[in-house]
């Protein structure tokens, strides 16, 4: 795992909705890696990505949501896309059972196979917690420039509905713990798998 390039950066308005138009706006194609797509903040976001907008239920392997986006930027030709990570907080992913560590494994696990073979130039998203922030520690763990596009204050909404203020500096530590727990989750799979290599 390499790094690159991560822009941290807040909008003018505190509101969650300007600064997801304006990565919908940004985005080649908005990825929306979700539980429930019934939610307030899903609707806005397929409202704001129109025909750009890509879901990737959580409940589809991760092979097949891999598959699918790289086979939908191929076929609309979006060479080094822009990809908006959206989808649901752990507000949402908690009361269906999934874990920040999981989606943090899961963007991994989507992005890596489609950045080999379809390079991506940029992921950007609005950081929040869920989906948000694990487009972005994927992306850096991947060497992938990113950009975390806050609402003013660098506000999170946090699994218990409130919502928090933090420094560029906070949410930068939140990515690096991020990776360096993907790093020790490949670490642990790959030992595991050794382990369970017969030996000859």
């Amino acid at each position: 795992m390499s790094h690159a390039l991560i822009e941290i950066i807040a909008h003018k308005s505190s509101g969650y909705g300007p600064r997801t138009y304006a990565n919908a706006l940004e985005g080649d194609i908005t990825i929306a890696v979700a539980a429930n797509y019934k939610t307030g903040g899903e609707r806005l976001t397929h409202k704001a990505a129109g025909e750009k907008f890509l879901a990737l239920p959580l409940n589809m392997d991760a092979i097949d949501a891999a598959r699918l986006l790289y086979r939908t930027l191929r076929n609309r030709d979006l060479k080094n896309p822009v990809i908006n990570v959206a989808g649901n907080g752990m507000q949402t992913m908690n009361r269906n059972g999934f874990t920040q560590e999981f989606v943090n494994i899961r963007l991994l696990e989507i992005l890596s196979p489609v950045h080999k073979h379809w390079p991506i130039a940029k992921v950007i998203s609005g950081g929040q917690t869920g989906a948000d922030m694990a487009g972005g520690i994927a992306a850096h763990a991947l060497g992938i420039p990113m950009k975390l596009h806050f609402p003013a204050g660098f506000k999170q909404r946090y699994a218990d509905g409130v919502d928090q203020q933090f420094s560029k500096e906070e949410i930068l530590q939140q990515v690096k713990n991020g990776v360096s727990a993907l790093k020790q989750e490949a670490r642990k799979r790959r030992e595991m798998a050794a382990e369970e290599t017969p030996t000859p």
